[in-house]
């Protein structure tokens, strides 16, 4: 099955590949590992040992390390051991950490490159089929022109599914009705303006505060995925789960450009076909962890509704004022408009 996968996402790889031409400079000769030596990755993120994202990395760990007959040894560092997410991502790119794992916002602050907050924005897909074939046939590509010139390389992603809003006043159905809706929302201007683009009032109240704040009513909701509100029992002081959509968070893992042009063109080709194995798996885990975070919502009491597909274009709409930014100040339009035609792809 695995030789199957690695023959399906061959053609994807191509384009990358290609991008590494001349990054192990010379072939493996010139390379620790054809002197017996072991080459070492140090992979860091802010996860705990008992979530997805750790045992997806241990997946990438273990059949990197497998395949490359033990050439290419990955050490994880969990659980902030290494510091904040943004921590580890400056670590990343000075080559303190080989490799570190983020949402394209958090990139973009850490490699001082705004753009590639293009992969977050809000309604480029509504469902995990959609994000899955963005970060497939889009994130890699595109991140690479991005971030390699910063000093750190896109290998893959992983979901961080979709947000939706969590209300313990009124349910969402349609665009009027997020009119006035105090949204609690990360301290991100991204997330801020989706909101008010909305015509919500978004409030970043600090996420240890969240559960205190919807139940004494300083904010009316927040908005995140299924399984964080699970794992925060927000359930226990909301009624309604209104799949908004609104937001697909795409987490990338990149290494150091300098590390990377060590590591001989085979082991490169390794990682990176482990890389899209690893992450086709991690998005279908997030779809039963979804199903069964939606399932303790509604074993609580939680009422769950859609939105009409007509409402959906509607909040969609209201975000073209964001979309016009990015076009016109990084030149994005025609991004925007190919991650939008991949993430509504079926």
């Amino acid at each position: 099955m695995k030789k199957f996968f690695r023959m399906a996402v061959s053609l994807t790889r191509v384009a990358a590949m290609a991008l590494t031409a001349g990054c192990s400079r010379g072939g493996a000769s010139d390379s620790a590992a054809a002197d017996g030596e072991t080459i070492e990755l140090k992979l860091a993120h802010i996860y705990s040992t008992n979530s997805n994202e750790d045992k997806y990395f241990n997946e990438f760990k273990n059949r990197v390390e497998e395949e490359t007959g033990g050439a290419v040894k990955i050490t994880i560092f969990p659980n902030s051991q290494l510091g904040s997410e943004a921590e580890t991502m400056q670590q990343a790119v000075m080559g303190t950490v080989d490799m570190a794992f983020g949402e394209g916002s958090s990139w973009a602050n850490a490699v001082n490159k705004p753009e590639l907050g293009v992969f977050g924005l809000p309604y480029l897909c509504s469902d995990l089929d959609g994000q899955a074939a963005i970060m497939r046939d889009v994130v890699l590509q595109e991140g690479t022109d991005m971030m390699v010139p910063t000093g750190v390389r896109p290998l893959f992603s992983f979901s961080g599914s979709i947000r939706h809003a969590i209300l313990a006043t009124e349910p969402i159905y349609t665009l009027d009705d997020c009119k006035g809706v105090k949204m609690r929302v990360p301290e991100v201007s991204l997330f801020v303006d989706t909101w008010k683009n909305l015509g919500a009032n978004p409030t970043t109240t600090p996420w240890s505060d969240v559960y205190t704040a919807i139940s004494q009513g300083v904010v009316d909701g927040a908005e995140v995925d299924a399984c964080t509100i699970v794992d925060s029992n927000l359930q226990e002081v909301t009624k309604y789960y209104s799949k908004t959509g609104h937001i697909s968070t795409i987490n990338i893992v990149a290494i150091n450009e300098a590390k990377w042009q060590s590591i001989p063109a085979e082991y490169q080709e390794i990682i990176l076909a482990v890389g899209a194995e690893v992450q086709e798996e991690q998005v279908e885990a997030r779809k039963v962890a979804d199903a069964e975070a939606v399932k303790i919502m509604e074993d609580a009491g939680v009422v769950v509704n859609e939105l009409d597909a007509g409402e959906y274009e509607k909040m969609a709409a209201a975000q073209q004022p964001m979309y016009d930014q990015y076009a016109s100040e990084y030149g994005l339009g025609d991004l925007i408009a190919k991650l939008q035609e991949v993430g509504a792809a079926k």
